[in-house]
């Protein structure tokens, strides 16, 4: 069977919808109304915001949002501009009634297909491997910036090519009656007489590689500190399987040792298999109570070298500090004379002592267990799934079991008869072709993963009531989780019960409160504030730069953000502390960049600011945003004045036309001048002025943030950039000025600061980012965007919530319980 054929066969594709036939409707009442108020600066001569209405023909469903936008003009009475002839209150009603009843009669579709990440996440449910499938997956399409949507997810012949390898891979990944393949190596090195050696010996079984590290009788192999830039770590070449597919798992046990200095810096454990970083990860675990850490790779994807798949583990610390009694050592060169040079780095200690592990103020990570296999196949079903397989013997009943509960399991509802009947059929056709038990069922079950069922989330509206109810609960799992429903949601699905607001908000406020959670917040966050931009590291000499621990801070930086809005959900605080508060999330690389006491630590906790601090608390103040938005050059006054627009108040600016030249500060002409002047400059072209005119006065606001995110006082008439080996130096020359962050919001509204900006914000324009921020959770949630309807009723949710002040858990879980969400 080829593959479109096979395409079609699984039902994957939509059906294709025809352009609408211009109605009679439109071409007796819309059309005329366009062209009387619409088409002089929307038509054939002008198009202004890139919009253009002389061209349509009716209600097409790809110009849904089109025509949401055309609706909130009308209804807001902003189009036609107030210097133009004016509709009639019935000719206004009559435009407005058209466009809503035709988005009634035009549904946007209420199924879609997972994306990469919510695929990855059904193929660890389904199977039990911890393999990141995400990473073998191509990138998806974003609807308003989001992953989840509808038409962002379209199949194409290429990446349902790539889907039915990574079927193929999962399913080989899991066993029924064969015998585990291949051999487990193992080494517990806390109870090992010399580490060192017991991991040597494994070249016996063709394993070879560099043992690095201090024996510790009673603690197992120390893996001594390194910092970003060395070369070292234990390394190990383990052979690959014979035909270099299948999974590699390593197991690992670890605790750190801090010896006589007990405040010392916590180490990552940096984790590389096959040329890919597996983690990054903090050891916090003492000697008694050890952390379990397991990692699965997919070897198909892995590099596998002359003599094996490496496996690196490096013990490196990202954080600089100080010990009593120990001189820094300072990596400056003398001969540089920068004041300030790198700074603090880490305790000199004379190598030459040969000084114990415990005496060197430095922190060790105890392996105290390895466990590494290259053939590694899971028996399935999971143990800890509890189910009811019974014994696996090789009959024609086991085999119906093991594929229901697959099936069931895949598809996250229950299973007919009727539809479990073509994968048995399947089965059946592979066992009469001399095909062994576990080979013939391994074809039924990738022949499940891609089926609709798996790879699409069905609409709550479905016309049968089991598939709807389990609907909702697929739905809700993946927004809040990103993974498949557990067994409570399934349980209350099959109940029918997930539908009355009391449960649907218990089981909000579960899945919020489980550490699972994070696969909602961090997507939706990253998503919405766009933070998957770069951040920029500088200083004013490259020389004053240690990029030990750019990697640490950079990543504290972007988790900032999501750990405050994360923080904001599970404190149930209100919406204007979004914008402003008195307090922060940060942690031990964190503090030294924004200046306060030290930390101990990376992980991210809730820190009250200084009330003397300028930046005062809220997203607006985070380093990571304000540095994101500088990577792209000198114009940083327009980047973030845009950025506010479009994701903070809900008014995004038009795209800027394409034939106008970006204005450059570092152009000769334009060298020295205060950046106020020249956008008044750039403002003169008529056709840069609709849209800089909000831009820029916003931008203003935040001058105060240099390129890296801190706070400034002065500025420098112009600045000179370098960079080599990544860093980069960003130094001032010419006079100094007072920063100039005089501006105004878009109703008109002035500040003289970054503080006056924020009261300004939460005084007058809360509803506004509220209702952006809720029209970005239902794009998230459902696939799609407000509609008229939809838009109705977010705005008679928000009037509820409004009173307490738009509490960030209730609005979560009043979007839930909205028609958008469960009737779409």
């Amino acid at each position: 069977m080829n593959l479109n054929r096979f395409i079609a066969w699984l039902g994957l594709f939509a059906p294709f919808t025809a352009a609408a036939a211009e109605s009679a409707e439109f071409g007796k009442v819309v059309r005329p109304f366009l062209q009387q108020h619409c088409f002089a600066c929307h038509g054939p001569e002008k198009q202004k915001a890139g919009i253009r209405y002389d061209q349509l023909t009716g209600f097409q469903a790809d110009a849904r949002n089109l025509w949401t936008m055309v609706h909130e003009k009308i209804a807001t009475r902003e189009m036609p501009p107030e210097d133009r002839s004016q509709p009639t209150a019935a000719e206004r009603g009559r435009i407005l009634s058209w466009i809503q009843n035709e988005q009634r009669a035009h549904r946007a579709g209420a199924t879609r297909r997972l994306n990469r990440r919510e695929l990855s996440a059904a193929l660890q449910d389904v199977t039990g491997l911890a393999v990141d499938y995400a990473y073998s997956l191509p990138e998806d399409g974003r609807v308003a910036g989001f992953d989840t949507g509808v038409d962002g997810l379209q199949d194409t012949a290429d990446s349902v090519a790539q889907m039915m390898e990574i079927a193929r891979r999962a399913v080989d990944g899991v066993r029924f009656l064969e015998p585990a393949a291949g051999k487990v190596l193992s080494a517990d090195l806390r109870a090992a007489k010399d580490p060192r050696k017991t991991l040597d010996d494994w070249k016996n079984d063709g394993v070879l590689g560099k043992v690095r590290g201090v024996n510790q009788p009673g603690a197992g192999l120390l893996l001594e500190p390194e910092w970003l830039g060395d070369r070292g770590g234990l390394t190990l070449q383990v052979p690959p399987p014979p035909n270099r597919h299948g999974v590699l798992r390593l197991k690992l046990v670890v605790s750190v040792m801090k010896g006589n200095f007990p405040r010392l810096p916590n180490p990552r454990l940096w984790v590389r298999i096959g040329g890919t970083t597996l983690a990054q990860q903090e050891i916090t675990a003492t000697l008694d109570q050890s952390q379990e850490l397991v990692f699965e790779a997919q070897v198909d994807e892995l590099v596998v070298g002359r003599d094996g798949i490496e496996v690196v583990l490096q013990n490196v610390v990202e954080v600089p500090y100080a010990v009593a009694g120990f001189e820094n050592e300072d990596r400056s060169k003398p001969e540089e004379k920068i004041p300030g040079g790198t700074g603090l780095f880490r305790p000199l200690i004379d190598r030459k002592q040969k000084l114990a592990p415990e005496q060197q103020p430095f922190p060790f990570i105890a392996l105290q267990r390895i466990e590494v296999n290259a053939h590694h196949v899971a028996a399935w079903p999971p143990a800890d799934w509890n189910s009811a397989a019974g014994e696996i013997t090789d009959t024609p009943a086991s085999a119906r079991r093991l594929l229901g509960l697959w099936t069931e399991r895949a598809w996250r509802r229950p299973v007919k008869d009727a539809e479990l009947q073509p994968f048995l059929d399947l089965y059946g056709k592979f066992r009469g072709q001399g095909a062994a038990f576990d080979p013939a069922l391994r074809a039924a079950f990738r022949s499940v993963l891609l089926s609709a069922p798996f790879r699409y989330l069905a609409a709550p509206t479905d016309a049968d009531p089991v598939v709807a109810r389990h609907a909702v609960a697929s739905r809700l799992s993946f927004m809040l989780t990103g993974a498949p429903p557990d067994a409570e949601l399934r349980r209350l699905a099959a109940a029918g019960r997930l539908r009355e607001t009391a449960i649907l908000d218990a089981q909000t406020d579960r899945l919020l409160a489980n550490p699972r959670s994070v696969a909602f917040v961090r997507p939706f966050v990253t998503q919405w504030l766009v933070m998957d931009q770069p951040i920029t590291l500088a200083m004013d000499h490259i020389q004053k730069q240690d990029f030990r621990f750019g990697r640490h801070l950079k990543g504290s930086m972007q988790e900032e953000t999501i750990a405050y809005v994360a923080q904001l959900l599970a404190g149930n605080r209100p919406a204007r502390e979004l914008i402003r508060s008195d307090w922060t999330m940060m942690n031990d690389i964190l503090a030294i960049h924004y200046g306060y006491p030290a930390l101990a630590g990376g992980q991210l906790r809730k820190v009250t600011l200084r009330p003397d601090d300028p930046r005062g608390g809220g997203i607006l103040g985070h380093a990571g945003i304000q540095s994101m938005l500088c990577w792209m050059g000198e114009n940083w006054v327009i980047y973030r004045g845009a950025w506010t627009l479009r994701h903070i108040l809900n008014a995004p600016p038009p795209p800027p036309p394409l034939d106008v030249p970006e204005l450059n500060p570092a152009d000769g002409k334009n060298q020295g001048k205060p950046f106020r002047e020249l956008l008044q400059q750039h403002q003169a072209d008529v056709r840069c002025s609709v849209c800089h005119k909000t831009m820029d006065p916003m931008g203003f606001a935040f001058q105060n943030f240099d390129l890296s995110g801190r706070w400034r006082a002065v500025e420098h008439e112009r600045y000179e950039r370098s960079e080599i080996d990544g860093k980069i130096a960003w130094l001032g020359k010419g006079k100094t000025r007072p920063v100039d962050a005089v501006g105004q919001l878009p109703r008109g509204e002035a500040f003289r600061s970054f503080a006056e900006c924020k009261e300004l914000i939460v005084g007058k324009y809360t509803d506004d980012f509220v209702l952006g921020l809720l029209k970005n959770l239902l794009v998230y949630a459902t696939g799609r965007e407000a509609d008229v309807d939809a838009r109705a009723e977010l705005r008679a949710l928000m009037k509820q919530q409004s009173p307490d002040g738009y509490r960030l858990r209730e609005l979560v879980k009043a979007t839930i319980r909205s028609r958008a969400f469960l009737e779409p």
